[in-house]
């Protein structure tokens, strides 16, 4: 006899399932069973952090499965994806990414080169959908729109924008080589590596460049 050791996720919310019981829908001996320790995973939305990390992490992905020797977001379309508001979450980040690069080619983007995908690559304006009709202001709310800081730019996002713009940068400039990119940015070698792991900018396997 053949033994196997599986686990059961649900991504329903716990009240839901919870609603289930109570209706009669979900049998609550299961639920007890299956309820050891709820874990809140927050959607991609609320996780602005994370959206450029993981948007790295598959251009990394499709940089090594399309063959091209790097892949990379312009300025404009960071800002875009930080903006959008993902309801298809995490997979719909990696889908995004992967059908941009893939245009990319299809309109003649060299693989020897230095790709950048652009917004219009992205397709965000046609997944957006249409904005709600603003409420009007509230008569008692007479603060002033001007100064109020724009949503989803923690020091920690800002920091990992500007880290991973500068290393892209020294690639750029170096043409890709690891090797002279640390000495442009002055960096010891095993930190450069791990921090655009980090960002997405390279896979964290070990590199047999020397530095």
């Amino acid at each position: 006899m053949a033994h196997a050791t599986a686990r059961l996720t649900s991504n329903k919310p716990d009240h839901r399932l919870r609603d289930g019981v109570r209706d009669g829908h979900f049998r609550a001996d299961l639920y007890h069973r299956l309820s050891v320790y709820p874990v809140r995973i927050p959607p991609l939305r609320e996780r602005g952090d994370d959206i450029l990390v993981l948007a790295g992490h598959f251009l990394e992905l499709n940089r090594s499965r399309l063959g091209v020797r790097s892949l990379r977001l312009s300025e404009p379309a960071e800002q875009a994806l930080c903006d959008y508001s993902w309801p298809g979450n995490v997979r719909e980040l990696e889908h995004v990414v992967s059908r941009a690069a893939i245009k990319a080619l299809s309109r003649g983007a060299a693989r020897n080169e230095i790709i950048t995908l652009a917004t219009e690559l992205l397709d965000l304006c046609y997944l957006r959908p249409a904005p709600a009709t603003p409420p009007l202001a509230d008569a008692a709310d007479t603060s002033p729109a001007i100064g109020r800081p724009p949503p989803r730019l923690s020091l920690q996002g800002q920091v990992a924008r500007a880290q991973r713009r500068a290393i892209q940068q020294a690639l750029e400039a170096t043409h890709g080589n690891w090797a002279a990119a640390v000495r442009l940015l002055e960096v010891d070698p095993s930190h450069l590596h791990k921090l655009a792991s980090r960002l997405g900018l390279k896979s964290s396997k070990p590199s047999c460049e020397p530095i």
